[in-house]
């Protein structure tokens, strides 16, 4: 028997008050509204302390130990070291690094391993921080000898950077000199020149052509690195929250009594569309002020009115698809013990964007990036990643995937409406993945 008009009214407007009622239950929480204003603040601080931190110079004194088993070696590093040492220290007395002392250790007549061992013994009793080993075969042509540093610190990378370096040039400038060639001519000739990263010139309305603009590379790669994640930060903050929900109305007895006025299908669409009403406000929130400091740094141009409304596009479909997926599990699950059970899956496809999304961005024509595009459960992060990027992928391709994760959203909300209609009144024990399968087919 079909359904009237009438009917249909009635039908939608259930679901838009189950929408209102947990969209406004949302967003009244002062755990939402906590987050809305705190989320920035965490972000902001966080890049701030990342760059104060990195920016932070290391002072400590570095006191290490030479074996030159060449012993010509030690008296340009110990000058270099001090020459480096008086680098460091500004004119107004700011120590903008650490001191690298080094001290000569004679190995002559002793064997090399009882050497080594008294200074890495030195070394654990902090008297040293580290010591160096200078092969006598580095100083011959073709040499494939290696320099041996030891250290209880091997996060610390200053040192052995510096060692590198300066003991590298040494050891080149003293080849060049026992084959009788010319450092300085020999640089010049093979000086190769560096690749100036430009766009493509354009005609402009004049007629004129207009020289090819820099390529920037926080524009390239930053901003479409940071709709993808902005994307997947709101995915996880409100679609997680729909399992939550049912579960504690489950548990509470509250669905028994909201399936007596409505049909379950319409209390999960409204859930449904509460949750995509609460991303939704938290990304006009969250652009708004990503628009601001945009324009404020000269990026404002960036934001363009094609990228935010697939911005908003296929926020709305990760939201239905991971939503629904996650009504599903809090539908077939009893508590949250049997939920976190279920969860593994469920976050690995949800994590699979992050986990490819490099390599998409190295390569956004590869087989790796296509493939992603097209897999359902990746195609809204990775496809707006690629429409941030340049050049954009053909509209083919932007087409195709739309209708695939199109048509798998209509079929995840339509089977999540079979489970949760079939496990929402189901109490004690949590459905196995093989029940969950059968609700989904099953005759109605």
């Amino acid at each position: 028997m079909g359904v009237g008009p009438h009917g249909k009214k009635k039908y939608m407007s259930r679901i838009l008050t189950v929408a209102s009622s947990e969209f406004l239950t949302l967003i009244r929480t002062k755990a939402f509204l906590i987050g809305v204003f705190l989320m920035p603040v965490f972000i902001g601080a966080a890049m701030v302390m990342q760059k104060t931190m990195m920016e932070r110079p290391d002072t400590e004194r570095r006191e290490f130990a030479v074996i030159d088993h060449t012993g010509v070696l030690y008296e340009p590093l110990a000058r270099a070291a001090e020459a480096r040492n008086r680098a460091v220290v500004s004119a107004d007395g700011t120590v903008r690094a650490g001191a690298f002392v080094p001290s000569k250790v004679d190995a002559a007549g002793r064997p090399i391993e009882d050497v080594r061992l008294e200074l890495s013994d030195r070394i654990r009793r902090e008297e040293l921080f580290a010591f160096i080993e200078i092969p006598a075969a580095v100083l011959e042509r073709g040499s494939r000898a290696e320099l041996r540093y030891h250290s209880n610190h091997p996060a610390h990378d200053d040192l052995p950077r510096w060692l590198e370096a300066t003991i590298g040039r040494e050891i080149v400038q003293r080849r060049f000199e026992a084959a009788s060639l010319d450092r300085n001519m020999v640089d010049a000739l093979t000086r190769t020149p560096d690749v100036d990263s430009l766009g493509l010139l354009e005609r402009s309305d004049q007629g004129a052509i207009k020289e090819a603009a820099q390529v920037d590379r926080l524009r390239t790669f930053a901003i479409p690195v940071s709709f993808m994640m902005m994307m997947f930060l709101l995915v996880m903050s409100s679609s997680p929250q729909l399992l939550n929900s049912v579960i504690e109305e489950k548990m509470s007895r509250i669905s028994e009594v909201l399936v007596a006025s409505v049909t379950p299908f319409q209390l999960m669409m409204g859930k449904l569309l509460g949750s995509v009403g609460v991303s939704l406000v938290l990304a006009v929130i969250y652009l708004a002020g990503g628009y601001g400091l945009a324009r404020y740094w000269g990026y404002g141009t960036v934001l363009t009115p094609g990228l935010i409304a697939s911005f908003f596009f296929y926020l709305v479909l990760a939201v239905l698809l991971f939503g629904s997926m996650f009504i599903a599990i809090g539908a077939a699950c009893t508590d949250l013990k049997d939920a976190q059970n279920m969860m593994t899956p469920a976050m690995i496809l949800v994590m699979f964007p992050v986990f490819t999304w490099a390599a998409v961005i190295r390569a956004p024509e590869s087989g790796l990036a296509l493939g992603a595009s097209f897999f359902p459960f990746s195609t809204p992060f990775i496809m707006l990643l690629r429409i941030a990027l340049q050049p954009a992928p053909p509209i083919w391709q932007i087409i195709l995937s739309t209708v695939l994760v199109g048509a798998t959203v209509v079929f995840a909300v339509w089977a999540a409406g079979r489970i949760f209609r079939a496990g929402l009144l189901m109490y004690g024990k949590a459905a196995t993945p093989r029940e969950m399968l059968r609700w989904v087919f099953q005759r109605a």
